[in-house]
């Protein structure tokens, strides 16, 4: 069935199989578990069901763990029933559990889920739409993990300088601020706060250290190369700038 323009048309089956590496399937898939989502709102608890392809993630909200385990443990007779009718499968292997809150000495963080026969034990932190999250909410794990990527991206970075375009800078800087710098600034309206005033956070500081790097090597300058000097010669702002374009870009299209 298609809708164009406030046409309907009539419902017609096509019989076509879509592999998974298809990017048609992403976008199917999304239409083909939207029931489930529905299902498991509509249990009209303290419930948030995340869902982006085939990774769903339950929230679940509380003043008692073990109310939540239960509220848990219902989503998950809902999912189960959904499964039984849609032909799929969900893998017990996969479920990853943890708790957040800020004050972990006030509850009991070790309590785990029974699924059937399998016991999903705790983790301390938890992947969610490509941010790794720990238990009490806070932003050292995710800001680990982007400056183990960005050992990654830099190595890629110099392959592209050596055997590509012979370290040009223009190109470089390209590479720079659509690969690495959106790595670092990656979803930081979720963390970054804007401030009139120009006092970089802890978190800033972590990842300006990150972009300064960078830009030594993309300018192929010295280390002791005043760092407003390396951003006024390589045209790049500063991340705490970079940051604020980006959430005031957010906030203006909310």
């Amino acid at each position: 069935m298609l809708i164009f323009n406030e046409q309907t048309s009539d419902m017609r089956e096509i019989n076509a199989d879509i592999l998974q590496r298809f990017l048609i399937s992403l976008i199917l898939f999304l239409f083909f578990n939207a029931s489930l989502i529905k299902k498991c709102e509509a249990l009209k608890i303290k419930i948030e069901v995340l869902d982006f392809i085939n990774d769903i993630n339950i929230l679940v909200y509380d003043r008692f763990i073990e109310e939540i385990c239960k509220t848990l443990s219902k989503a998950h007779n809902v999912c189960t029933k959904w499964v039984c009718t849609h032909d799929t499968t969900f893998t017990s292997e996969k479920y990853k559990l943890t708790h957040f809150t800020r004050k972990l000495k006030r509850f009991n963080m070790m309590i785990s889920i029974q699924i059937k026969n399998s016991i999903i034990k705790l983790k301390s932190d938890v992947w969610i739409l490509k941010m790794q999250l720990n238990m009490k909410l806070q932003w050292d794990t995710h800001l680990r993990q982007i400056k183990m990527n960005h050992v990654t991206r830099m190595l890629i970075l110099s392959c592209f300088e050596i055997f590509t375009w012979r370290a040009i800078f223009t190109k470089a800087r390209q590479v720079y601020s659509a690969v690495v710098r959106s790595e670092i600034a990656f979803e930081a309206s979720v963390w970054h706060q804007c401030n009139k005033k120009d006092e970089l956070s802890s978190k800033e500081c972590r990842l300006e250290t990150l972009q300064n790097q960078t830009l030594c090597h993309v300018a192929e300058v010295f280390k002791r190369v005043s760092i407003e000097t390396l951003k006024t010669e390589t045209y790049i702002s500063s991340l705490h700038v970079h940051l604020n374009m980006l959430q005031n870009k957010i906030t203006l299209h909310s």
